[in-house]
């Protein structure tokens, strides 16, 4: 056999093909993944026969699924914090879903990414002459809960395949809402907004109490809470929130202009 003992290979050609190499690795990594957890068997999932989930063994199991916080971050990533661990950052693919497009990953991100994270299918049956004799079936009910169903099942099989989480058959990573309305359903895990649409969701919620205001007690409030405020008190000096609610009722409601908002604060 012929052997170069001198190839000419250019230095800048092995590094790239190097480097590409270790990328294909990586992307085979991430298909065998996926792939075992794509087809993970449904009687795999449940490892444990339910006579084996005692009562403090499945409260243990629920406050477990409680603490576990998910952060909507994008519509292809979530951040999932453990209970006594690091928040870690999650795309699609990693869980299990084939791509951000999927019907079950949008309806996860759908759920997680508006307040106040629950959903409602709606009845079943409607009755348009009022007989329950003459009842119509809602299209869209069925369909709706089942992908409920898959997507659940999609997440079970996640937490079970990345940390060893044993569930028993049947189990539900949703719950009745206690603070919705008839009907309404949460997931059993907690689900927060990232910190700038935590910021703004509580922005929202202040500014409410301004909007009946008209113009001229609008501009005593803002001069009442600049005064209240200085700037020392100021968190990273910046204003508090109630005092930027308030500006922003201005800003929408009397198109205030920031030639205006200084007006009104320096008076």
């Amino acid at each position: 056999m012929n052997t170069l003992s001198n190839p000419s290979i250019d230095r800048n050609d092995l590094v790239n093909l190097i480097s590409k190499s270790q990328e294909y690795i990586e992307i085979l990594k991430s298909i065998v993944s996926i792939e075992d957890l794509q087809n993970a068997q449904p009687e795999k999932l449940f490892s444990k026969h339910n006579s084996e989930f005692s009562p403090e063994t499945l409260a243990k199991l629920e406050e477990k699924v409680g603490q576990t916080k998910v952060v909507f971050e994008n519509d292809s990533t979530i951040l999932l914090e453990l209970p006594g661990k690091p928040a870690v950052e999650y795309n699609c693919r990693q869980m299990g879903f084939r791509s951000q497009e999927t019907k079950t990953w949008k309806m996860l991100i759908d759920i997680i990414s508006s307040a106040p994270h629950t959903f409602n299918f709606g009845v079943a049956y409607i009755y348009p002459d009022g007989s329950k004799k003459n009842r119509q079936k809602c299209k869209d009910y069925d369909a709706k809960w089942k992908l409920l169903d898959e997507l659940n099942k999609k997440l079970l099989m996640f937490f079970q395949k990345e940390f060893g989480w044993s569930f028993p058959e049947g189990y539900k990573l949703y719950k009745d809402d206690p603070t919705g309305k008839n009907g309404d359903k949460s997931f059993k895990f907690t689900v927060r907004l990232s910190s700038s649409e935590d910021m703004e969701f509580l922005l929202d919620d202040i500014e409410k109490r301004f909007l009946s205001y008209d113009e001229s007690d609008l501009v005593k409030e803002v001069q009442n809470l600049n005064n209240d405020f200085s700037i020392d008190s100021y968190v990273h000096n910046e204003p508090p929130e109630i005092l930027v609610a308030a500006l922003n009722v201005g800003r929408n409601k009397f198109s205030w202009n920031d030639e205006k908002v200084m007006e009104i604060i320096r008076h």
